[in-house]
């Protein structure tokens, strides 16, 4: 069976042409090709425009000289645009406004205590203590030759009353204590990815009975959490432990003040700006390395805030055989809320 057929015999009664007959063409498929090649024009043959035959000698003389300045070219010492520089961030030190031996802090830490006013948490009322913070030095990592690095963590937390508490973690930038240690981290990983990083959103901590405690209103009490019996480098770490975990209500931020006030140690370096940028009060304390162990030359610094009293930044600096930052905490917000999240 034909095609011709076939189809008429698929269309069936919608054939339009189906009781119609059709005559025979007069010409065969292949007489219409031969008829059509014989009497068609004899084909043109195409010429290259002058534009384009320009356009071809320009290119190969400009391939060719291409090939013969790459030598020059390489050749050449001068560099195309400026040096970039390295990526991170070099810790420096904080400034003091008394950079020599100072005065004993006691004096005018109590001044400070004599004169507070009221931090924003202190009459506001909220299920949760809110708290934000960032820091830096927490986990070092350290080459065989002594070169240091660290992420800058920011921690935010929520804590209720009875000590339950939800936190979420961001890891941010690399920073460095030294321009060598910069150099030889930048050397080895140029664009390094944070090493941790936790899932958005606050989570539930496990529980830590700690946080459900509140703050002696005894001032004896607050002396020995403070540990007042250890160095003063050890005071200070413990106060800012202080600061990290609770909103302090003013009476108490007045009472740690006056604590400081009277350990040995602790030396008035008068208005600092922390690294955040913000004016405060300065106070350090020496570190005395347990008997039997090597001396080191470090120095925990305290900033307080002039009005408040609050806690805001906790720095520890190495003094010897280099100046320089090998941890800092900053307490940059802390307020209550019904929000979590």
């Amino acid at each position: 069976m034909n095609t011709q057929q076939q189809v008429r015999d698929l269309l069936g009664p919608a054939d339009p042409a189906r009781d119609v007959i059709v005559p025979a063409p007069p010409l065969t498929a292949h007489d219409v090709i031969v008829r059509a090649e014989q009497t068609a024009p004899p084909p043109t043959r195409r010429r290259a425009s002058r534009r384009t035959l320009l356009a071809g000698a320009t290119a190969v003389v400009a391939a060719t000289a291409s090939a013969a300045l790459v030598p020059i070219l390489r050749r050449d010492p001068t560099p195309a645009g400026p040096t970039a520089q390295p990526a991170g961030i070099v810790l420096q030190p904080v400034g003091y406004e008394i950079a020599g031996d100072g005065e004993p802090a006691g004096p005018h830490l109590r001044a400070l205590a004599a004169h507070l006013t009221d931090a924003s948490y202190d009459r506001a009322g909220g299920r949760y203590a809110y708290q934000k913070s960032k820091s830096w030095g927490g986990m070092i990592e350290e080459s065989p030759e002594g070169y240091l690095a660290s992420f800058v963590d920011e921690y935010r937390t929520w804590t209720t009353s009875d000590g339950r508490r939800w936190s979420d973690r961001t890891v941010l930038d690399r920073e460095f204590p030294d321009a060598a240690s910069r150099d030889y981290w930048t050397r080895l990983t140029p664009r390094p990815a944070p090493s941790v990083t936790t899932p958005p959103g606050p989570r539930e901590e496990p529980p830590y009975p700690a946080l459900g405690r509140r703050l002696p209103t005894d001032r004896a009490a607050l002396a020995r959490l403070l540990r007042t019996d250890r160095p003063a480098g050890d005071v200070a770490k413990a106060v800012y432990d202080v600061y990290s975990d609770h909103l302090v209500p003013r009476r108490t931020r007045a009472d740690i003040l006056a604590v400081l006030a009277g350990v040995r140690g602790f030396v008035w370096r008068g208005r600092v700006v922390d690294r955040a940028g913000r004016p405060g009060l300065g106070v350090t304390a020496d570190l005395v390395p347990p008997a039997g162990q090597q001396p080191e030359r470090a120095q925990m610094l305290l900033v307080f805030d002039p009005a408040t009293g609050e806690l805001l930044a906790h720095e520890y600096l190495e003094l010897a055989p280099h100046r320089r930052v090998l941890h800092y905490g900053l307490l940059l917000e802390g307020r209550r809320t019904d929000t979590l999240g």
